[in-house]
């Protein structure tokens, strides 16, 4: 789910008209029948850029796609283990070859079955560039994928339907994540009827979910669901039928929950957080995700190759002002890369992230550190306000002269990137597709990755990555992916600076205890339980 503005690169997406012509789920006559079937919950979202798996790569997509469609794989929310979805179990004994053994009851919400053979022509599909899947590069571990997107070959070497039930996936290299990869979305099985007309299938997608489409996708309305009663996996969704309310505004969205015209929302903004007491009583909880902000470094640049600049410019931050002032405290300081919720992190990993202006100042002139300095974000996402206060700090506690701010859309921000043309610190952020260590790292700090705009490179990193993604014993795998964050922190490519907490409203009819969100930031709609 990558950086974040979509779900690549994560921020909630700004979206068309608000759902006005729905009907409330407020109570009214029926409403107790339908509780007792599980009822009807609504819920905030933005309008989707994409509904098909393979291209879907931001959040407001993903989040329908999810009660859609399940995968090889799933994700236990509790141990962040993968557990069975299509496949009901799997083996390996080199992490290069693996096999899966799927169940043979699944179908499509068009009957249609689902065998090996299915996800053969869905990964097949979906890497061919004909078909400009965003989501293609996450197969590039598969053995014949760069075959594939070079022309030279029609299909992956390395995706083979054994039998009917049985996948077997051949990678180019050992990679102990794979079956926690596999439950991203961009993996879900497809029918036939996508691959023949993929923008039509596109408005009302046929999954293998616990949900289907009930209707089609009204843009910028809403999108609802129905639960699926032929399931094939082992706990139904809870709520009958979930509505997708589409915003083009989060500030509707909240009126609408104040209201109770809206049952569920989870894309509050900064505004209102010091207001959510006053406003909901018991009914908002706080959610900690995945979801990593930075400042990072363009090291093609001298003035910020010594690390000691690096150091001295984490040091002068107080996060825990920021953090109280601006945001109310629904983010978490950052002293580590891999995010709190993961086994691996480890508190306090950071030496140099801890607020220490009199050290910082030492380091910064010992250093040589420039007096003057540009501030690179995105505009529109309401970073303004907190780079503002950490450029007004570094100005305080370092003595910089002066420090301007570069902002622009998110698309064109990227082309600078690309380019190499940032002059300065540059906020962006990650978050976790599948909760990995490894994805918390390798994407954006192994040399030459896409994602990897400081322009980092470290040969002790990679090789500690790579040693990790091939260990066979997950303690192994746990130690080494611990060792490559140290030389992280240690070398500060990016300054961590909070992982953040997203609070959820909710109106009378949701049980509150019900409601839960995961790492990636998506509220387990499918549990929830609505009361009346």
């Amino acid at each position: 789910m990558r950086h974040n503005v979509t779900m690549r690169r994560a921020a909630v997406a700004t979206t068309a008209a608000a759902a006005l012509t729905l009907t409330a789920c407020g109570g009214g006559d029926g409403g107790s029948e339908a509780a007792a079937d599980g009822g009807t919950v609504s819920i905030y979202n933005c309008e989707p850029q994409y509904m098909m798996p393979g291209n879907s790569s931001e959040v407001c997509g993903s989040k329908v796609l999810e009660q859609l469609y399940t995968g090889l794989t799933g994700v236990d929310y509790d141990t962040y283990e993968a557990v069975p979805g299509v496949a009901e179990e799997w083996e390996t004994e080199d992490n290069e070859t693996w096999t899966f053994h799927l169940g043979e009851d699944w179908t499509f919400h068009n009957g249609d079955e689902i065998t090996a053979q299915t996800f053969v022509d869905t990964f097949n599909w979906t890497v061919d560039p004909d078909n400009a899947q965003q989501n293609a590069d996450f197969y590039d571990k598969i053995a014949g994928y760069q075959a594939v997107v070079d022309g030279e070959a029609e299909e992956l070497e390395g995706v083979r339907a054994v039998d009917d039930y049985t996948l077997e996936i051949e990678l180019n290299e050992p990679f102990s994540p794979l079956p926690l990869m596999l439950s991203y979305t961009g993996f879900y099985p497809l029918p036939q009827e996508a691959f023949e007309d993929p923008d039509s299938y596109e408005q009302a997608p046929v999954g293998n979910g616990q949900y289907q489409m009930d209707g089609e996708w009204v843009h910028d309305q809403h999108i609802n669901l129905t639960r699926y009663e032929d399931y094939a996996g082992e706990e139904a969704g809870k709520p009958a039928n979930i509505e997708w309310r589409i915003y083009a505004e989060a500030e509707a969205a909240y009126l609408d929950a104040q209201s109770g015209e809206l049952d569920v929302m989870d894309a509050v903004e900064p505004n209102r957080f010091a207001q959510l007491e006053e406003d909901f009583g018991d009914n908002q909880q706080s959610f900690d995700t995945s979801s990593f902000n930075y400042l990072g470094f363009p090291l093609y640049q001298e003035e910020f190759q010594d690390k000691d600049v690096r150091h001295a410019l984490s040091m002068a931050i107080d996060r825990e002002q920021i953090i109280e002032q601006l945001f109310d405290g629904q983010r978490t300081a950052a002293a580590n890369i891999i995010p709190p919720m993961l086994p691996e992190a480890r508190e306090d990993a950071c030496e140099y992230c801890s607020f220490d202006p009199d050290r910082a100042a030492e380091l910064y002139e010992e250093a040589g550190g420039p007096s003057e300095l540009s501030i690179y974000f995105n505009s529109g996402a309401g970073h303004g306000e907190w780079t503002e206060a950490v450029a007004n700090q570094w100005q305080e506690n370092l003595g910089i002269d002066s420090v301007q701010f570069e902002s622009m859309e998110f698309a064109q921000y990227l082309d600078l990137h690309d380019n190499q043309e940032v002059g300065g610190p540059f906020r962006l952020g990650w978050v976790l597709s599948y909760p990995s260590a490894q994805y918390a790292m390798e994407p954006i700090y192994t040399t030459g990755q896409s994602s990897n705009y400081t322009g980092f490179s470290n040969d002790d990193f990679d090789s500690l990555i790579d040693q990790a993604n091939s260990a066979v014993d997950e303690g192994e795998a746990s130690a080494l992916y611990q060792e490559a964050e140290d030389i992280l922190l240690e070398e500060m490519p990016v300054i961590p600076l909070w992982f953040q907490s997203y609070p959820v409203v909710t109106s009378e009819r949701i049980d509150d205890s019900s409601v839960q969100m995961d790492a990636r930031s998506f509220t387990r709609v499918e549990d929830i339980v609505v009361t009346e």
